[in-house]
């Protein structure tokens, strides 16, 4: 595995760009880190995604022909079952909307803190969010920074 896509320790919860990365093959060193990044993940038991990250992550593939519908939701079953998956509640919401005045991040990535903060995860994979940063607890990783 590269250096770019050492998994800390901890349970991580993975942004949908993340997601996206890992079918997108126009970056490839960016898709092989996505991809080292989950495998390593899944083989620790410790990754964690949302039902927003997968939904994100279909409205971008197939919004930007990544993949066909059909392709698309497969690797979204995958996905459900190799990754324990959080359901967004209203309590998510919530608890969102205080970070995100708190932090000023948008509503969307707050609820990613907001969802992996909830399911025990200490570090959130994102390519949008400041990276290094703690919100609420959880650290803001961008696997792709140089």
């Amino acid at each position: 595995m590269s250096d770019k896509s050492q998994v800390q320790e901890g349970k991580a919860f993975f942004d949908s760009n993340i997601l996206v990365y890992f079918v997108d093959g126009k970056d490839q060193k960016k898709q092989k880190i996505a991809q080292e990044l989950i495998a390593k993940t899944v083989q620790m038991k410790n990754g964690v995604l949302s039902t927003q990250s997968l939904q994100e992550f279909y409205s971008v593939v197939t919004r930007k022909s990544l993949c066909s519908k059909e392709e698309a939701k497969t690797i979204v079953e995958k996905f459900r079952n190799t990754l324990p998956i959080t359901q967004i509640s209203v309590t998510h919401i919530l608890k969102a909307i205080d970070i995100s005045i708190q932090t000023q991040f948008s509503f969307w990535d707050s609820l990613i803190v907001s969802a992996a903060h909830s399911s025990g995860c200490v570090i959130v994979y994102s390519e949008d969010m400041s990276h290094n940063q703690f919100v609420n607890g959880v650290k803001i990783i961008n696997p792709f920074m140089k």
